[in-house]
């Protein structure tokens, strides 16, 4: 195409400087001529180097952030599916062990739930502190009056896992829970005066 033109000597003299003409122009077509003419082409070869390198550099940074997105997911879904599983084999046992069929579990159908090994092993597999369960057992049927909701032991169960991190919500309840042990505490005190 440039044979017997102006361009030919000028630019597309050899193969060599034809392909770093066309790869300088593809590159970077604003600046052709600066590099052609003020530096005679080898700084438009470090400046290549330099735009590969960069390239290559921001190629690597964007595979990183994907990879890290995509396990991100994955240990989500993981942790949504084993949530799904505790659900599923609690709500199999829970629904054994209410006698009278009112979706609600009275302290008495909690102990007899906590002495079977199949839902203590399945509780320690998926995270759940069984000490600590029965430890704040006595305390939220307190609060619930002697019976509490499917739903809500379930939601208990789920909260006492090894896995989760302590929420601001996590910290209102405590300390509105020592508040109350307190004002307890002072009220049995001040009934013995």
């Amino acid at each position: 195409l440039a044979r017997d033109t102006p361009l030919e000597p000028l630019y597309f003299h050899s193969i060599p400087s034809s392909m770093g003409m066309l790869l300088l122009t593809s590159v970077t077509p604003d600046l052709v001529d600066y590099f052609m003419e003020d530096f005679e082409g080898w700084f438009a070869v470090l400046f290549f180097i330099f735009v590969l390198t960069v390239s290559f550099t921001v190629l690597n940074l964007l595979v990183g952030v994907l990879v890290n997105v995509v396990a991100v997911v994955a240990n989500h879904e993981q942790e949504k599916m084993r949530v799904q599983h505790i659900r599923r084999e609690v709500m199999r046992m829970i629904v054994t062990l209410d006698t009278d069929d009112d979706s609600l579990i009275s302290t008495e159908e909690f102990n007899t739930l906590l002495l079977r090994p199949e839902l203590v092993n399945a509780l320690s597999d998926a995270g759940v502190d069984c000490v600590g369960l029965v430890e704040i057992g006595q305390y939220i049927f307190q609060q619930h009056r002697g019976v509490i909701p499917v739903s809500a032991l379930l939601d208990l169960v789920l909260q006492l896992r090894g896995t989760n991190v302590a929420t601001v919500k996590d910290i209102v309840d405590f300390r509105r829970l020592i508040s109350h042990e307190f004002h307890q505490l002072e009220d049995r005190i001040l009934s013995f005066a």
